[in-house]
């Protein structure tokens, strides 16, 4: 696989600077990401998101503070760090400060991708494989089902993800699939999901997967946008 076909492999990483401790954490983790990539830093001050969005038009990558770990009943509230997430056509990686006291899991050091059999997840898992390979680390590949019925089927489409030149585990989880990637990603170096991306704010699917695991997960999460039908 060439790096062209790798979202997010080539330009600058943008970080976006709020003020806060999440802006200043959502630094640290770009320019770690930038020396791993041999890239360039470009600190952003405080922006509205269209202009954010406009300013990083050629970069790779952006990453940005959240202010903190939300209820499901705060997700409609919004916030920069999701309005970015949900419309950036390039991969946006959501740092929060204080993330919850988690015991590691068994995904620990390790990035965690979502992966639901379909187009919405092919960007995320080829980002997941290009975050591993940078870090020298493994990939867990993650679907979750509904019910023990599915399970055969939901591990016959993992098994296309094996490649014996790779550290590739496939996991399959009963019960929400929000809840599944959360505790999957605890002590993980990088969480993983695709969106389909909305035009904005009132655009926003409230519970949607990727937002849930944005303000809830146990480590950094990368929302990377699929191509639109």
């Amino acid at each position: 696989m060439s790096g062209s076909q790798i979202p997010g492999q080539a330009g600058s990483v943008i970080a976006y600077v709020d003020g806060t401790p999440s802006g200043d954490e959502a630094v640290n983790w770009a320019i770690e990401e930038a020396g791993r990539r041999g890239a360039v830093v470009r600190v952003l001050p405080r922006r509205e998101p269209d202009r954010l969005l406009a300013e990083a038009a050629d970069a790779a990558l952006i990453v940005v503070g959240s202010t903190g770990f939300l209820a499901m009943s705060s997700l409609a509230t919004g916030s920069t760090a999701m309005e970015v997430a949900v419309r950036a056509d390039i991969p946006v990686v959501v740092v929060r400060p204080g993330l919850p006291d988690a015991a590691p899991g068994p995904s620990a050091g390790r990035v965690v991708v979502g992966v639901d059999g379909t187009g919405l997840s092919e960007a995320a898992i080829r980002f997941a494989f290009a975050e591993a390979h940078d870090r020298g680390c493994g990939v867990t590949a993650v679907h979750v089902v509904d019910g023990e019925e599915d399970r055969e089927a939901a591990e016959a489409m993992l098994a296309g993800l094996a490649d014996p030149r790779r550290d590739v585990r496939t996991v399959v989880r009963v019960g929400p699939s929000a809840q599944g990637l959360i505790e999957e990603s605890a002590g993980a170096e990088l969480l993983v999901v695709g969106s389909r991306g909305r035009a904005g704010l009132s655009g926003m699917l409230l519970g949607s997967v990727s937002q849930a695991v944005v303000h809830r997960a146990n480590c950094p999460v990368a929302v990377v946008r699929a191509p639109l039908d």
